[in-house]
């Protein structure tokens, strides 16, 4: 008992270090990007667009699998960096609209399902029976030939995964 509360300190320690660092060092390219022509808009373009790139790249995970799944991460970590700066650039420089917020959530989902669609066609393409939501009878059928389209489609993956992304929509709101 005594441990898991050490454990707990602990990781409350390195979760208040890595919010006041990540707050300390967002402000200071806030202040930097304020003074260039940078708008919110271009940040939330390049954002997405990085991480669509992103969930193109670990689609390519079967060419070289720690390269891709690597570089698609790099990419995706980079264009939701981005995508938080956009909003403190609009409040920082007093170009917040309801559209703009708009536009920002959008392109959150976008860019997340993008990725999560490509991460489960990745397990679909390795028959991962837990991941695309199949029982273990299921899985044990044979070959995806031998088994219902329905279970096995990447259209199913897909519809899946933009279940999940909706599900934390609702919550997040």
């Amino acid at each position: 008992m005594g441990e898991d509360m050490r454990e707990t300190a602990v990781l409350q320690r390195v979760k208040q270090g890595y919010t006041v660092g990540a707050r300390t060092l967002a402000s200071r390219w806030i202040v930097g990007l304020t003074r260039t022509r940078v708008t919110p808009n271009a940040l939330t373009t390049a954002g997405v667009s990085l991480c669509l790139a992103a969930s193109v790249v670990v689609l390519f995970e079967n060419r070289n699998t720690w390269l891709f799944y690597w570089a698609g991460a790099l990419l995706f970590v980079v264009g939701s960096i981005l995508d938080i700066l956009d909003g403190a650039l609009a409040r920082a420089g007093g170009k917040t609209t309801p559209f703009g917020a708009f536009i920002d959530s959008t392109t959150d989902r976008i860019g997340e399902g993008a990725m999560l669609g490509a991460i489960a066609l990745v397990f679909h393409r390795h028959d991962h029976p837990v991941a695309l939501g199949r029982s273990s009878a299921e899985s044990s059928r044979g070959s995806s030939s031998e088994r219902p389209a329905a279970s096995s489609s990447p259209s199913s993956a897909l519809y899946c995964s933009c279940t999940c992304i909706a599900a934390s929509s609702r919550v997040a709101a």
